[in-house]
Order: C-alpha cells, then structure tokens, then sequence
C-alpha cells in the first residue's frame, strides 16, 4: 500500500486516507490530523469514524466504490476550527483505490471565506443603496415644490388660473387656457371624476397620480398630478387645485432601468450557468485523465495490453468530451460577435444526410435505430447551403434526439423539399421536454428539469438556433413528457433574406 501511495501523486493541499470497506485506516498522508475532529484518535488500524464523525453512516457508499458500483462520493462543507481559532472549511471526496478506498480531504477555507466576504459585500452595498435612495427622495422634495405647473379649475372644471410652469409644460399660453376645460390637458377621466366628487369634503384630496396628457403639438406626457378642493368666496362654490410635475423622463428612465436591471439578471444568471456548467464538465474528466495517467505512469508495465488500452481509450474520451465542449462554446462566441457567418456552397444534400446520418448512428451504436426518409426527387442534386452550419443543426439535433431515448428507441428523421425551401423534421420518441423549460430551450446553458443524470452542457439548442437563424429558417419544437419531441427546422434553398 505504502508503495502504491508514493507513486500516486496527490497535490500538497489535499490530505487522504486509505480506508478498507469497514472505514478502518489502512494508511495516512503525513498532516491529515489537522482536519481530525479528534487527532488523537487518528491512527493506522483505527476506526476512521472516531477522528472523523461525519463518516458516521457513509460505510454503505464507501463499499459500493470499493466495488465499483459508484465511482465516487462527495461531502462538501465540512466545518472545523483551526489551531488559530479560525474556521476551517474541507471537502471530502470518495474514491477507489485499488480492492480499498481512498477519502480525498481539500482545504476549501479560502473559497468559502471568499463567499462569506462576496456576500457581506453585497449587503453592504445593498444597505448604501437604501441610502441613496433615501437621500434622492429627500432631494426630490425639495425641488418639487418649484417650478411646478399649476392649474385652477372652477367647480364644473373650467380653469381660471394659470402660472407660468404650466404654460411652458404645455406649450399653451395663458390666454388660450383661460376658460377651457380642464380635460383639454388632463385627459383621465377616472381622475377627473373622482377629483369632482372631492367637492363633497374639502378635507379630501388626491396625491401623485400618474396621467397621461399631451402639449399643444400633441407629444405625450407622463404628468403626476395632486388635486385639492378649497373653498371660495362665494358659499357653496368650490374651486380645484391642480399641481403637476413632468415625470415622463424620469418614468422612461425607470423603463430602461428595469430593462438594463433585467439584462443584467439575465447576464448574472448566463455567467452563473456558464460557471456551473463548465466546472462540472471540465472537473470529472480532468480527474479521469490526471488518475489514469498516473496508473498508466506507474503500472504500465504490469498491465495487459487490454488494460492499458482501456486507460488510453478513458483519456481519449475524455479529452474529445472537453474539445467539443470548447468548440460549443468558441461557436457560441463567435455567433454573439457576429463573427459566425452563413457562407454556403454547392452540396450534395442526399449524400450529406446520409453521411450525417451514418456517423450519429456509429456513435449511438447498433441499440439505436435513425431511420432516413428521403424524398427520391432528391438524387443527384446539388443546393447552395452552408455545409457547417448544416452540421452543426443536424448533428445537435440528432445526437439530443439518441441521447433523450430509452435504450433501444427509434429516431425518425424525415425530409421534404417545397417551394425552394427544406423541411427537416427529426422526431423522438424519448423522455420529452416539460412545458416550463420549453419557453428556455434555445438559452445558453439552459437543460431541462427531467434529464436526471443525462450529460450535456445546454449549448447544443443554442447553437442550432443560432445556425438556424443564420440560415434564414425557423425552427420549432413539439414535445409531450413520456411521449417525445419533434424538432422542424426550415431552411431557405436561396439562402437568408439579403439586409
């Protein structure tokens, strides 16, 4: 054991344990008590439970690595004290080792501390917002009660007074207001209304309603009107005050707020996904090629040809799983760039479908069944189409289509041509789309809630869009859970619209 240790290489931060099926310690890395809950307790031949408590109830997953029926096991979070007083934050991760298993301890104490920081931050700033808005409100106050328009209506609404604000707001001068009706600038009639019905009580006003007038040249405005009643010298006749405030910049700068406030929850969002997506992606095949080329460093020459090649074959797979997900994601970069462009040249479409067809049948293997239906007026002829893009559709859309089957299922491709236009439609008969993801199904990152433990990094909808809407087609979606999903997708034989 101690020799198969030596030759493994385990990074500085990162201490271990090697455990047989029933957690005892078979071996140690030298500075592993500094993450014990109890180091004097951590010893070879010892139960691990007794230094590390929160082993309590994993024997059950510790012995299903062993036997290779998981591959591994995390606990994330772990919380101690260190020696300064300190928290100390650990990451356990469960892995085989041989007929035994070791457990991977990490110091996440940075991160986590990073976390709690970026979270007071953002506290913080959301405490100097209030703030802030608390001192452009009083701000606001202030310069309200200057400069704004000011009308004086008699009771049935006749407007006898009039300053200066107001004339410049509505672009009427004093003479043309005088003795017109107040509806000629207010045309809310529910507010009018209920302002009249103020006559009963001048105790009663309205504040800051929102309405909607226009200036002598008939450009809207957004005004924000209070009206009172006061009493006049003749008993019995009450007059109204109007005072209204021009808010028609301030509310479409609440409009493009609310839209920049939006795009930006929708970038935070894309970056979180992207961040998530690509850690996961990236993580476990990284681990499976640094694992399998220290085996291959170290018993390649113990091992059959079978064995090896097996380890070369987990190290090709999983380099070309990474090399797909970066061509996603420079196609997704070049498209947002405008760098991604349709360029099409003559192409055989039968003999491109087919291929097509012939190399997602090779990967799905002989449990899968795509059945090409092609139209025969099809042989021979050749379309202007853009050959990548056309890949990138077709290629996407059937390997979703294999991936969301159960095993054995069927994948219809069909395809038609009309009125120079081409009709691709590829149809499943897998686990289906919930109605909720559908409206995101072309997002960036964005996976369905059912596809359970599934692979895929949400790109593929993305780029086919992106392809499609490059190609000058339509693509739409159908789906019923448990039933299936068709994909059509619509292209120009003439190529997209010229701007």
């Amino acid at each position: 054991m101690n020799s198969l240790l030596q030759k493994l290489y385990v990074p500085g931060h990162i201490e271990y344990l090697i455990l047989d099926p029933h957690l005892v310690i078979l071996d140690k890395s030298p500075r592993v008590e500094r993450f014990a809950e109890f180091p004097e307790d951590l010893a070879i031949g010892q139960d691990a439970r007794l230094s590390f408590p929160e082993l309590v109830g994993s024997e059950t997953i510790v012995q299903q690595i062993i036997a290779g029926n998981t591959q591994n096991s995390y606990l994330e979070g772990i919380t101690r004290s260190s020696q300064a007083g300190t928290p100390l934050y650990i990451d356990f991760n469960f892995e085989r080792i041989g007929n035994n298993a070791i457990l991977l301890m990490e110091d996440v104490t940075e991160i986590m501390v990073l976390k709690q920081s970026l979270l007071q931050r953002a506290n913080e700033a959301e405490l100097l917002l209030c703030a802030l808005r608390a001192s452009e409100d009083y701000n606001k106050k202030i310069i309200s009660s200057m400069g704004d328009a000011l009308f004086v209506t008699t009771g049935s609404g006749k407007i006898k007074t009039i300053n200066q604000a107001a004339q410049r707001l509505f672009g009427y001068s004093g003479n043309e207001l005088m003795g017109q009706p107040i509806a000629l600038i207010i045309e809310d009639e529910k507010f009018l209304l209920e302002a009249s019905q103020q006559k009963l009580s001048s105790q009663e006003f309205l504040a800051d309603v929102e309405v909607l007038c226009h200036k002598k040249n008939g450009q809207e405005l957004i005004v924000e009107f209070s009206c009172s009643v006061i009493q006049t010298r003749i008993q019995g006749s009450p007059a109204f005050v109007y005072i209204g405030r021009d808010i028609t910049a301030r509310k479409n700068a609440e409009i493009e707020m609310n839209k920049a406030l939006e795009k930006e929850r929708e970038l935070n969002d894309l970056k979180s996904r992207f961040i998530s997506m690509t850690s996961h992606e990236f993580r476990n095949p990284l681990s499976s090629i640094l694992m399998s080329v220290d085996i291959l460093e170290n018993f390649a020459d113990e091992w059959s040809e079978d064995r090896k090649n097996s380890h070369l074959q987990r190290i090709r797979q999983c380099t070309t799983t990474m090399t797909s997900l970066l061509d996603d994601i420079l196609i997704i970069g070049r498209a947002e760039v405008g760098k991604l462009e349709f360029k099409p040249t003559p192409l055989n479409l039968i003999e491109f479908l087919q291929y097509i067809v012939e190399d997602i049948q090779l990967l799905a293997g002989s449990d899968y069944k795509i059945s090409l239906n092609l139209p025969p007026t099809l042989q021979g002829k050749v379309f202007q189409l853009d050959e990548k893009l056309l890949r990138h559709i077709l290629t996407n859309l059937l390997t979703n289509a294999v991936k969301y089957s159960p095993q054995g299922g069927q994948v219809d491709f069909e395809v038609k041509i009309k009125d120079s236009w081409l009709h691709l439609t590829i149809r499943d008969y897998g686990i289906g789309i919930p109605p909720t993801d559908q409206e995101h199904l072309f997002e960036c990152f964005h996976r369905a809630g059912n596809v359970g433990g599934i692979s895929g990094t949400g790109l593929g909808l993305s780029i086919v869009k992106k392809a499609v809407d490059l190609s000058g087609g339509t693509i739409t979606c159908r789906s019923e859970l448990g039933v299936g999903t068709s994909f059509q997708v619509d292209l120009p034989l003439n190529g997209p619209p010229k701007s």
